[in-house]
């Protein structure tokens, strides 16, 4: 159980903390507001500031004549559900905004839509408080192949999906495939004798249910040896936790575990505070660039 998060830079060359309980004050008291085609949208009362962070759900509309948040306290009610919840956190001592990465199931949702509603509510506070727009850029972190390895090192791996290039995809001869020295200086010999042109590679192992093992697998122990390739996706196995799946892509978000779209949003808020105070290491890697 987790949810991934985009995480965003706030540009503002100043302090954003001095004003950070005025600015929590403000987003907290705002109302509902209307939005496209007359659906309404807000920030649930659930909102809470920790350790210079304001987090919340941006909550919007997406069913006509059923209210499931409540018009006096904002409260969301989760038996009824015409209103679709989005995550956020602003965080105000590393100036980054972190929103749900999530699917808008609903005709009148969409990711855009969403971004606009909340950074318009957070305008209106800036301005006042900051005397400035509100303005943010997407943020990206390198993705190493030393957090693959150390999965696979780790788990049963039932898939591999690797990306080699024409430099770096010969085996060193110390590299260590198989146990008998003899086996492994012929497999060397072979795989640096391809010349297929092969560009990406796919290996898969039975899963659930299955006692498959890509570490088993001289094709894959070959490709996490390589010196040069981009392992893009793994997926693997544990007793406790059943299957997984780590990706280049997800890796370039934050992911929080304990939380999923079914979570209410007054245990979510609470759980994602708490892990992000504690990851504002991890969270700083993440920098700003503009498309």
């Amino acid at each position: 159980m987790h949810m991934d998060f985009r995480v965003y830079q706030v540009i503002f060359s100043g302090d954003l903390i001095g004003n950070g309980e005025l600015l929590f004050e403000y987003l907290k008291g705002l109302s509902k507001i209307p939005g496209e085609f007359g659906f309404e949208y807000c920030i649930t009362s659930e909102i809470d500031y920790q350790s210079n962070i304001i987090c919340g759900c941006l909550s919007e509309e997406y069913s006509p004549d059923i209210n499931s948040v409540d018009d006096e306290k904002n409260v969301y009610v989760p038996d009824v559900a015409p209103y679709l919840n989005t995550y956020f956190a602003l965080d105000l001592q590393e100036q980054r905004l972190l929103v749900q990465h999530r699917e808008y199931p609903a005709t009148n949702l969409n990711w855009e839509q969403s971004m606009a509603r909340l950074a318009f509510m957070i305008r209106g506070g800036f301005e006042q408080f900051y005397g400035v727009d509100f303005d943010y850029v997407i943020t990206n972190r390198d993705v190493s192949d030393d957090e693959f390895i150390d999965v696979f090192n780790e788990n049963r791996i039932t898939s591999l999906r690797v990306k080699i290039f024409d430099q770096g995809r010969m085996l060193s001869r110390d590299a260590e495939i198989f146990n008998d020295s003899a086996l492994n200086d012929a497999w060397i010999q072979g795989w640096n004798s391809d010349e297929s042109e092969t560009y990406e590679i796919v290996l898969k192992a039975p899963g659930r249910g299955g006692t498959g093992d890509l570490r088993e697998s001289p094709i894959a122990i070959s490709l996490i040896n390589l010196p040069v390739k981009e392992i893009l996706e793994l997926n693997y196995w544990t007793e406790d936790d059943g299957a997984g799946t780590m990706s280049r892509t997800d890796l370039k978000k934050l992911r929080v575990q304990g939380l999923d779209r079914r979570t209410q949003p007054i245990t979510g808020v609470d759980r994602l505070l708490s892990d992000l105070r504690n990851r504002r290491l991890e969270i700083r890697n993440f920098i700003a660039f503009r498309l």
